[in-house]
This record gives structure tokens, sequence and C-alpha cells, in this order.
């Protein structure tokens, strides 16, 4: 069902896009054009939704179902602004729509599913994997027989250790029947979002399997959707500089050295939300009801306005709208020395937000600094427009609800 609706969706939308044609006064040929249009669209969106290879997961994913009427929509958007096709562009809102609706109802209808059964080898001083709603463990006895039946994966691996000759017996029927295989690190990494990098060398890693292909059109997205936000962002911005001015007078800007791309420094500028002499002491992490927070400097902070000034620092091609935050130059130098694998963080642009920044929140203290590296390396292995979509979809809610603000 959940199949059917995924394709089912463009052709009732094109039915209804040629039913707002057929209503406007519009010429035959561009009728038939912008119906071309809507399939082109269509199909691309389908084609650039796929599932992307990578990671196995054992969770239903969101992407082919969310992905294809957001490609649609953008696809035949820019195409009909380009061609000035204004009317065409009304007369498809209701068609975009109920594909979206449609797709709703399908994520629904995924969020609806059973959970997923997974075997569980128990392996004596080895945790349980993280619980999930979606998904239900059921230990198993491997001398049994039919003990796979019913089952959706094995949930395998104890770091590298000795396999028992039960549990291998048990692998082996799995690999023959073709039943998914989950490693428990590889299941904690996708149901916590974090990395664990406790057995990781450094020296082991190279950059460059780390680049990804899409690096040139996240950079291309960075400046097209900056641009666009523009006449957004300059009055919000003029507003939020008219608070501070009112509230503290000048300076305005707070002008900060971060350490971006490949390690390099730049200058981050944001809003001031901190008294002129904040860092006399020198670079300090905010706390709590930190008395250098000016009065109304705690309400920016909370709904990320005093960030707004950093697209200009996306623009100058120091910073992507999503990614690590970049840290302080003061703090770089100390934390690569007492946190192995810190450096890791630096070989992707750091952003004005990111998968740690709404996933953990802010941090303060070391122990927090190697969560948060856990989560920016999550990042940095995973990166692509999936889980780029999915960290603006909670920056969102991030920005609604004050989460993690300091």
């Amino acid at each position: 069902m959940l199949r059917f609706l995924r394709y089912a969706a463009p052709v009732l939308g094109g039915g209804l896009l040629w039913a707002g044609l057929v209503g406007r006064d519009l010429p035959a040929e561009q009728v038939r054009s912008a119906l071309w249009l809507w399939l082109i669209a269509a199909a691309l969106a389908l084609r650039l939704g796929r599932e992307a290879g990578g990671r196995p997961s054992p969770l239903p994913s969101h992407w082919p179902v969310l992905a294809p009427p957001l490609w649609g929509a953008s696809i035949l958007g820019a195409t009909g602004l380009a061609l000035g096709w204004t009317e065409v562009l009304r007369a498809a809102l209701p068609a975009l729509a109920l594909w979206g609706a449609l797709a709703a109802l399908a994520l629904i209808g995924q969020g609806r599913l059973p959970p997923r059964r997974l075997g569980l080898l128990s392996t004596p001083g080895v945790p349980p994997p993280p619980p999930h709603p979606q998904l239900e463990y059921l230990p198993l006895a491997p001398h049994e027989p039919d003990v796979l039946r019913g089952l959706d994966g094995l949930v395998v691996g104890d770091r590298g250790g000795q396999v028992p000759a039960e549990h291998a017996r048990l692998l082996h029927h799995a690999r023959v029947i073709g039943m998914p295989l989950y490693s428990r690190e590889m299941l904690a990494e996708v149901l916590t979002g974090r990395v664990s990098l406790d057995l990781v060398e450094r020296d082991w890693l190279d950059a460059e399997r780390f680049q990804s292909g899409y690096l040139p059109l996240k950079r291309g997205l960075d400046v097209a959707l900056t641009l666009l936000l523009l006449p957004v962002l300059l009055p919000l911005m003029g507003a939020v500089a008219l608070v501070v001015l009112v509230g503290d007078g000048r300076p305005v800007l707070f002008w900060q050295e971060r350490i971006g791309l490949g390690g390099r420094p730049f200058r981050l500028v944001k809003f001031r939300t901190m008294t002129r002499d904040s860092e006399r002491r020198g670079a300090a992490f905010a706390q709590r009801g930190d008395a250098r927070i000016l009065p109304g400097g705690a309400f920016l902070r909370k709904f990320r306005l005093d960030e707004l000034p950093q697209f200009y620092n996306v623009l100058r091609g120091e910073m992507s709208i999503i990614g690590p935050r970049p840290e302080q130059f003061a703090f770089a130098a100390d934390l690569e020395e007492s946190i192995p694998l810190y450096a890791t963080r630096h070989w992707v642009r750091p952003g004005i937000t990111g998968w740690a920044q709404v996933t953990q929140g802010y941090t303060g203290s070391m122990d927090e600094l190697h969560e948060k590296l856990q989560y920016d390396f999550y990042y940095v292995k995973h990166l692509s427009p999936q889980l780029d979509l999915l960290i603006l979809w909670k920056t969102i809610l991030t920005v609604l609800t004050g989460f993690g603000a300091r």
C-alpha cells in the first residue's frame, strides 16, 4: 500500500494539474508543455528520492517518502519561474499539495507498521542494543530448529570477539536464506546518531575517503538558498540589530576567530549578546545563567537569532548552512590535543546549524565535547542530502522550542 501511494501520488497530482490548467485561459501548447514538465519533474523526483546506498538499517526510511514531493516542487518551481509560467505554477499548487498530503499519509502509515523483529544473539558482558519503538529484540537459543522463522533480521557482533560454534552455524544459515545481519555497533550508531570512536585510530583514517560527491552541490545550494533568503534575512537582521543597539549600544556585531575547513582560521560574525568585556579574562564557554549575557541577549540566543549574520560567512565560503559548529580558535589546539580525532570535524565546512546542535544541544564541559565529537563524526561519515534535510527540519523545531540554548 505504501509503495502504491509513492507512485500514485504524482499521477493523481498530474490529473489535478490538468484539471486546473483546462480551467484557465492558456494556449493549448503551453498546457501540453506544462504537463510534460510535470511528467519530467515527477520522474526525476522519484529517481532522486530513491533510497541512497550506504549503511544498512533495520528502521524504515522516511527519505523515499518525503523526498519526491520536495524534489518535484523544487524542479517544477525553478523551471516554471525561469520560463515565467506564473499561471502554470498557480495551477500546480493544488497538485503539489495533494502530492505532499499523500506523502504525509504514507509516512503516517509507515509509523504504524508493527515493530520489526530482530533476533539477538546474547554475548556475556555485552549490553543489548539501544531500545527503539519500531524494533523488537528477541533473544535466540541458537540450537533450536526454526529459530530464524518470523525474524526481520539478526543482531550480531561483539567487536570482533570469538564467535561460539552454535552462533557460527546460526549465522551461516541466516546468510544462506538472505536474512539481514546488523552488528551491535552499527545498530547503536543508527539508533543514537553517534559514531563510537573508542577503537578508532586517527592515523588509520584518510580524509579523502569522507569527501562526498555531494559537497560541490551542497556549496551551490548554500549560496542559492542564502541569496533566496536575503529578502527575509535583511529585515530580520535589521530588527535584531536595533534590539542590540537600543539594549547596550555599539558594537552591534561580535567578531571571533574560529576554526574552519581544513583547520584554517576565519573570523565568524554574530550579533553581540554579551557585555563588551565578556572575554577580558580570555575565551570561556557560556554557562546557564551566565552573568555576561545581556538582558535581551538571552532571548536572541534561545531562538538562535544571534547567528543570522553568519550567512555572510556562508557567502564567503568559510561556512556552510549545515555542518559541525566551528570551534573557538582559543580552544581548538587544546581540544585537538586532549580529544583524539577532534580534527576530523574540520574535514567539512563548519555550519550555522549541525547534527550535534539539533541532537545534543549546547556543550560546556569536556565530557559533553567528547559526545559532541561522536555526533560530528556521524555527520562527516554520513554526509548526504537526506541528512541535511533532516537537520533543517530539526533546526526549525529547535528554533521554535529553544532547545539546548545557553
